[in-house]
């Protein structure tokens, strides 16, 4: 048997914690798609072929002329992959 002056509070707080639930969940399914698109982001890079296609035409500029500056010797046929995996943190955007 419901109680009839504690019917509209209890409704209105069960109403009050089922929203405050969905968008806790929500959120979490915003994380969580935000971290796989940048790992798969990660794991192109790293896993790709030899041709980076992620970098735009002035990061590439900014990457010739940072090895030039400090002297970086590229193995034989490796390109800029080879600067990603040594360089993860990208240094010649500073």
């Amino acid at each position: 048997m419901r109680n009839p002056i504690t019917f509209r509070v209890e409704s209105s707080l069960g109403a009050v914690f089922i929203s405050l639930l969905s968008f806790f969940f929500i959120g979490l399914l915003f994380i969580s798609v935000k971290n796989f698109e940048t790992e798969t982001d990660v794991m192109d890079i790293t896993a790709g072929n030899n041709k980076v296609s992620n970098f735009s035409d002035p990061e590439r500029v900014l990457m010739r002329d940072w090895i030039l500056d400090n002297d970086v010797e590229l193995p034989e046929g490796s390109g800029y992959k080879y600067l990603i995996r040594k360089y993860p943190d990208r240094p010649w955007l500073d």
